[in-house]
C-alpha cells in the first residue's frame, strides 16, 4: 500500500490480520510512487498491490510512465493490482483513465463510486470493473457469492449507476474547474506560510501539507492545537501511515475560495504562534 494512504485498508487489514506493507511517495517529486523502494518489500507472501489514484489523502495524479511502472511491475511478480479509482473524473486535466485500459490483460481491479464525481456522497452505491483475464476468475466467483450471500445493496441507488455512467456528465467539466481554483488558491496561500509546504494538488479535492515542527513536537500536537485555538479541523499525516515528525496533515478544500482564503489565513496565524511558541 502507499504512504500516505487511505485509512479504510488499514482498518480491513487489521480485522483480516494481513500485514500492510508501505512502499513511498515522494512529497519532493509531486507524492509519486517510489519504485525503488516498492522493490524492497516484496517477499512469497505478499499477496496484491494497492494503487491509489488520483490519490487520497495528497491529490497526487500518477502520470502514464508510473502507471505503466506499476504494471510491469505487479505483472513480474505475479501480483494482483488493487486500483482504488474513486477520483479518476476528478483529475484537474480531465478524466483519468482506468489503469486497467494501458493492459486490458493484466490483474487489474478497479474501484469507483458514484459519490465523488457524481455528487451523490451517502448513496453508498458503487462498483468494480474486473480485468478480463482468467487469473482473475477465482476472485471473481468469490466477489460474486460474497455480493449473493452477504451484501445488502441499496437498491433504488443502483439504477442511478447506470444512468451516471451513461448520461450527462457535463457537471464534471466545472466541477473539475472549481477543484482547480480551490487548489491553486491552497497551495498558494500555504506555501506562503513561513515554516509550511504544499504540493500541489492534481486531482480531487485534498492537499496534504506538512508543517517543520519544533524537536519533540508531533503532528497530532500541531492539528490538535489548531482545533483547540482556531475551530479549524485536519486530519494529522500519521492518521494515514506519514511519520508524526513530519508534520503533516490532510486539507479538504471543498468550502468556498473566498471562505479558504480566510481560513487559510487563521491558519497562518496559529502557524506562526505555533513556531515562535
Amino acid at each position: 500500500m502507499p504512504s500516505p494512504t487511505y485509512p479504510l485498508y488499514t482498518a480491513i487489514l487489521a480485522k483480516i490480520g494481513a500485514e500492510p506493507r508501505y512502499y513511498r511517495t515522494d512529497p519532493n517529486r509531486d507524492w509519486l510512487p517510489d519504485l525503488d523502494h516498492l522493490k524492497t518489500l516484496i517477499t512469497d507472501r505478499t499477496k496484491a498491490l494497492v494503487v491509489i489514484d488520483p490519490n487520497n489523502p495528497t491529490g497526487a495524479v500518477y502520470p502514464p510512465a508510473v502507471r505503466r511502472a506499476l504494471i510491469e511491475f505487479a505483472e513480474r511478480h505475479d501480483l494482483p493490482i488493487l486500483a482504488d479509482e474513486v477520483y479518476g473524473d476528478l483529475a484537474y486535466d480531465g478524466p483519468h483513465p482506468l489503469l486497467g485500459t494501458y493492459d486490458l490483460d493484466a490483474p487489474i481491479i478497479s474501484f469507483s463510486s458514484l459519490s465523488k464525481a457524481y455528487l451523490a456522497p451517502g448513496w453508498r452505491a458503487g462498483w468494480l470493473v474486473v480485468g478480463a483475464t482468467p487469473r482473475l476468475d477465482d476472485a471473481l466467483a468469490a466477489i460474486r457469492k460474497l455480493a449473493d450471500g452477504r451484501l445488502c445493496s441499496p437498491g433504488p441507488m443502483q439504477y442511478a449507476v447506470t444512468a451516471a455512467l451513461t448520461g450527462d456528465r457535463s457537471h464534471q467539466a466545472a466541477f473539475r474547474s472549481a477543484l482547480r481554483e480551490r487548489a491553486q488558491v491552497t497551495t498558494e496561500r500555504l506555501n506562503a506560510i513561513p515554516g509550511m509546504r504544499c504540493v500541489a494538488p492534481r486531482g480531487a479535492f485534498y492537499a496534504m501539507p506538512s508543517v517543520s515542527l519544533p524537536p519533540g513536537h508531533r503532528d497530532e500536537d500541531y492539528v490538535l492545537g489548531l482545533l483547540r485555538e482556531t475551530g479549524i479541523l485536519c486530519v494529522y499525516g500519521s492518521g494515514f501511515g506519514v511519520p508524526a515528525e513530519q508534520g503533516c496533515f490532510r486539507i479538504v478544500f471543498l468550502a468556498d475560495p473566498r471562505e479558504l482564503a480566510d481560513i487559510y489565513g487563521e491558519i497562518a496565524a496559529f502557524t506562526h504562534d505555533y513556531l515562535a511558541r
